[in-house]
């Protein structure tokens, strides 16, 4: 993933699962920034975490919104700039 990628959210952080689940976000977003944090979630086993949730990403949506920190594993590259 880079600066420029369209992206949707994904799903392999979050799975739901069951009668009542949410249904996936069709928004598109544009990559804006990617932060490289050594240390997201503060503890001292936040490595797992690191690997798991990926880069910190800023996306802006297709309404308008722009979301900092999402985390990158939860985010699909639906296209990319370089094409």
């Amino acid at each position: 993933m880079k600066v420029g990628d369209l992206v949707q959210q994904g799903t392999r952080v979050v799975k739901f699962k069951g009668k009542n689940t949410p249904k996936k976000s069709k928004r598109v977003g544009i990559v804006l920034e990617i932060e490289e944090l050594a240390h997201r979630m503060g503890g001292h086993h936040d490595g797992d975490w690191n690997s798991f949730l990926g880069r910190g990403v800023t996306v802006l949506w297709d309404n308008g919104k722009i979301t900092k920190g999402f985390a990158e594993n939860s985010l699909e590259v639906i296209s990319d700039e370089s094409r």
